[in-house]
């Protein structure tokens, strides 16, 4: 049972409500006064919503922040599509068959690869614009092996081709004939070709053509296809050439 002393009056202020004493002097009479602070309870309401609101927001940042992480490092779609025919070969990794021009396989390296290295780098050497050359000739030696390459840019050094071939003024055309692989050797090219040389001699314009057979020993690079073997695969090993009259 409450005490009478303990229900609280109209003039009496309710349980959870702070009370301030407030003193103030008087001449030799001390007088306190009680005033009660309490919190809005619209105040606490707002409050309590606003951290609520704080706490889904940042939820959803972090959602936010890991989908973009997900979005950055996650395996990009790839769809190959028949131009051609306008069909569609290929969805990431759901083969939807081959068309007419379009065909997809495991990764192998074939006999177009090797006739691609062997004219490009002849196309290199025997088709001579003097604005190019010295680019023409850095271009084949990367092709080379990097020992063959060393050996065959002392060749041309110690011979002084390329002098010899700025001082004439040579310009020549190349056109490849034909392009075969060895069907004893997979791994040799033989190249026939016609050179037109355009140069100088003592002053005296001449043009000569030439008839090359070639013949080109390939290996295949340990790196794959890469930019120095211009995504083919192979690397020159190799090579020699003859004249036909």
């Amino acid at each position: 049972m409450l005490d009478e002393s303990e229900i609280p009056t109209p003039d009496q202020p309710p349980r959870n409500m702070q009370s301030v004493s407030i003193s103030s002097a008087t001449r030799g009479n001390r007088t306190t006064q009680t005033a009660a602070l309490y919190r809005d309870p619209q105040d606490v309401l707002t409050v309590i919503q606003l951290a609520r609101s704080g706490i889904v927001l940042s939820l959803l940042l972090l959602v936010s922040i890991g989908g973009n992480f997900y979005q950055y490092y996650r395996r990009p779609d790839r769809i190959v599509v028949d131009k051609s025919s306008g069909r569609v070969v290929e969805i990431n990794d759901r083969d939807y068959g081959a068309t007419e021009a379009v065909e997809l396989g495991p990764e192998r390296l074939t006999d177009a690869d090797k006739k691609y290295i062997a004219s490009e780098y002849v196309r290199s050497l025997y088709q001579i614009d003097p604005a190019t050359r010295s680019k023409d000739i850095e271009r084949a030696l990367r092709m080379m092996l990097p020992d063959s390459a060393l050996k065959f840019a002392r060749y041309l050094r110690q011979d002084s081709i390329l002098d010899k071939q700025l001082q004439e003024s040579w310009q020549s055309t190349w056109t490849a004939q034909d392009i075969t692989v060895d069907s004893k050797d997979r791994y040799t090219v033989r190249v026939l070709g016609r050179q037109d040389i355009h140069r100088l001699d003592n002053g005296v314009t001449l043009d000569e053509p030439r008839q090359l057979s070639l013949s080109l020993k390939l290996i295949a690079d340990p790196k794959g296809r890469a930019d120095r073997n211009l995504r083919s695969g192979f690397l020159i090993s190799s090579f020699d050439y003859k004249e036909i009259q």
